[in-house]
Order: structure tokens, then C-alpha cells, then sequence
């Protein structure tokens, strides 16, 4: 998965999360007012560590191409 993949995924998934009344209390005065439930809360810390295991994985991913590429740059005597 791609970093933009990623950030998109945690905005709509924090946001659908948002818009259920179960887990987020959404007041018509303002986001002062507004506030995560009990559960709303519980299912967040699930939905970021989901999220962040995703994210390690793209970081990883990433970096083992970006050191592959440099080795093959480096046998081809290209500057690194």
C-alpha cells in the first residue's frame, strides 16, 4: 500500500467513524462540544493500530526498494 493510499484511508476511516452516533457525539454547537464515546473511543485505538501496521509495512517496503536501487546504482558504478 502507498503512503497516499494510507492517508486517505485513515481521513475517510476516522471520518465514516465520526458519523456514526454510536461512537462519535457530534454537537450542533460546535467541535468544542463534540466527543468521542466509550466505544467510539475503543474502536479508534483499533482502527490506528490497524492503520499504523499498515503504515510499517509501507516504511519497510519503501526503504528495502530505496537500498536495492542504491546497491544496483553502486554495481553499476554510478554515484550514490
Amino acid at each position: 500500500m502507498e503512503k497516499d493510499v494510507i492517508k486517505d484511508l485513515m481521513y475517510g476511516g476516522i471520518n465514516e467513524l465520526m458519523n456514526n452516533k454510536d461512537f462519535y457525539y457530534r454537537s450542533g454547537v460546535g467541535a468544542d462540544y463534540s466527543y468521542w464515546t466509550e466505544k467510539g473511543t475503543l474502536v479508534m485505538i483499533e482502527f490506528v493500530k490497524s492503520m499504523t501496521k499498515q503504515m510499517h509495512n509501507t516504511e519497510d517496503k519503501s526503504l528495502d526498494k530505496r537500498a536495492k536501487e542504491l546497491v544496483l546504482k553502486g554495481l553499476k558504478g554510478e554515484k550514490v
